[in-house]
């Protein structure tokens, strides 16, 4: 099973401090307010979130902030329920900002984890997002548009679809007929803008498993 083995890092100062439930003890003797973003593999992504939130708005949150890049180019990172229990351990605020297509996703997950994030949509309005991201700074809570979710059966068929599987090994797998799995693809189509372009994902990405 893939998984999210990348760690969460504290970028409030320079010395990168791993975020992690074994180190409570250490995190109470840093005075700093703890600022993270993951997964941190976008560089861009990740100065931009540094050099426009965490370095301009002022954050009343007690326990800090964890920014997820959730984006569909990290969408591997989001197939198992993992990285939900690896965030809460950490004991950050979290803040999804999410591609229009990752929202019926974050949907997904939120009903499943047992505990809720704010989800911040990415759009062309720049300063639209950062008054978002500031509001939740604030501890105050965000009015979200509702939108789709994936179901069980369309993220079991996702996750097959990552590892390669075929249209006739996923039917075999999941004990259905083909026309079923058709069917769940073309749903996932219609959530995602683009079954193609989740197709091409495991080529373009690598993630360790876990195991």
């Amino acid at each position: 099973m893939r998984g999210c083995n990348c760690e969460i890092k504290c970028i409030a100062c320079g010395l990168n401090c791993r975020i992690e439930a074994k180190n409570k003890i250490e995190r109470t003797l840093c005075g700093e307010k703890k600022f993270s973003v993951w997964p941190d593999r976008n560089y861009f992504f990740k100065r931009a979130v540094n050099d426009l939130v965490f370095r301009e708005l002022t954050c009343f949150v007690p326990e800090g902030i964890v920014v997820v890049d959730f984006s569909l180019g990290n969408i591997l990172y989001f197939l198992n329920e993992c990285w939900t229990r690896k965030l809460r351990d950490s004991g950050l605020k979290i803040i999804l900002i999410a591609d229009k297509n990752m929202l019926p996703m974050a949907n997904f997950w939120r009903l499943r984890s047992g505990f809720s994030w704010a989800v911040v949509e990415v759009n062309s309005d720049l300063s639209n997002l950062i008054n978002k991201i500031k509001r939740v700074m604030l501890g105050r809570n965000l009015l979200c548009r509702r939108t789709p979710s994936l179901t069980e059966h369309e993220m079991k068929t996702l996750c097959l679809l990552a590892e390669g599987h075929s249209s006739q090994d996923i039917a075999r797998i999941m004990a259905c007929d083909t026309r079923s799995v058709y069917r769940f693809q073309y749903s996932l189509c219609k959530k995602f803008g683009g079954l193609n372009r989740l197709r091409n994902l495991r080529f373009r990405h690598t993630i360790p498993a876990l195991d």
